[in-house]
Protein backbone atom coordinates (compact mmCIF):
# COMPACT_ATOMS: atom_id res chain seq x y z
CA UNK A 1 0.00 0.00 0.00
CA UNK A 2 1.47 3.07 -1.02
CA UNK A 3 0.16 5.17 2.18
CA UNK A 4 2.33 2.73 4.49
CA UNK A 5 5.65 2.39 2.22
CA UNK A 6 5.99 6.33 2.23
CA UNK A 7 5.13 6.71 6.18
CA UNK A 8 7.82 3.63 6.61
CA UNK A 9 10.37 5.55 4.31
CA UNK A 10 9.48 9.03 6.14
CA UNK A 11 10.16 7.00 9.68
CA UNK A 12 13.54 5.54 9.07
CA UNK A 13 14.77 8.43 7.64
CA UNK A 14 14.10 10.61 10.02
CA UNK A 15 14.66 8.22 13.11
CA UNK A 16 14.72 9.47 16.61
CA UNK A 17 13.10 13.13 14.92
CA UNK A 18 9.86 14.92 15.60
CA UNK A 19 8.15 15.38 11.92
CA UNK A 20 4.75 16.64 10.98
CA UNK A 21 2.58 14.71 8.13
CA UNK A 22 -0.73 16.06 6.70
CA UNK A 23 -3.08 13.57 4.94
CA UNK A 24 -6.65 13.80 3.97
CA UNK A 25 -8.81 10.96 6.09
CA UNK A 26 -8.88 8.21 3.90
CA UNK A 27 -5.21 7.63 3.85
CA UNK A 28 -5.12 8.40 7.90
CA UNK A 29 -7.81 5.95 8.37
CA UNK A 30 -6.09 2.70 6.38
CA UNK A 31 -2.62 3.93 8.13
CA UNK A 32 -4.76 3.67 11.55
CA UNK A 33 -6.29 0.21 10.23
CA UNK A 34 -2.43 -1.02 9.57
CA UNK A 35 -1.14 -0.43 13.12
CA UNK A 36 -4.44 -0.58 14.89
CA UNK A 37 -6.44 -3.59 13.40
CA UNK A 38 -9.43 -2.13 15.81
CA UNK A 39 -9.60 0.98 13.86
CA UNK A 40 -12.54 0.29 11.68
CA UNK A 41 -15.51 1.40 9.46
CA UNK A 42 -17.44 3.18 12.46
CA UNK A 43 -13.79 4.20 13.89
CA UNK A 44 -13.74 6.17 10.43
CA UNK A 45 -17.39 7.48 10.37
CA UNK A 46 -16.44 9.00 13.87
CA UNK A 47 -13.50 11.32 12.36
CA UNK A 48 -14.99 11.71 8.89
CA UNK A 49 -16.40 15.27 9.77
CA UNK A 50 -13.52 16.18 11.29
CA UNK A 51 -11.40 18.59 9.95
CA UNK A 52 -8.55 19.43 10.96
CA UNK A 53 -7.95 16.09 12.81
CA UNK A 54 -4.80 16.69 14.72
CA UNK A 55 -3.34 12.68 15.96
CA UNK A 56 -0.08 12.59 17.91
CA UNK A 57 1.52 9.62 16.71
CA UNK A 58 4.60 8.00 18.79
CA UNK A 59 6.85 5.24 17.29
CA UNK A 60 9.27 2.94 18.21
CA UNK A 61 11.63 1.67 15.51
CA UNK A 62 8.55 1.24 12.82
CA UNK A 63 5.77 0.18 15.84
CA UNK A 64 3.03 2.53 16.91
CA UNK A 65 3.51 2.91 20.64
CA UNK A 66 0.90 5.66 21.42
CA UNK A 67 -1.64 7.67 19.80
CA UNK A 68 -3.13 10.95 21.23
CA UNK A 69 -5.69 12.82 19.47
CA UNK A 70 -4.95 16.15 20.07
CA UNK A 71 -7.34 18.55 18.25
CA UNK A 72 -10.58 18.67 15.80
CA UNK A 73 -13.40 20.46 15.28
CA UNK A 74 -16.65 19.12 13.31
CA UNK A 75 -16.96 20.56 10.19
CA UNK A 76 -19.88 22.51 9.59
CA UNK A 77 -21.64 22.31 6.17
CA UNK A 78 -23.18 25.30 4.59
CA UNK A 79 -26.96 25.06 3.70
Amino acid sequence: MRNMEALTAILQDNYGKSVVIGTHGTALGSILNHYEPAFDCSSFLRIMDWMPYIIELDFQNERLIRKIEQLHKEKEYKK
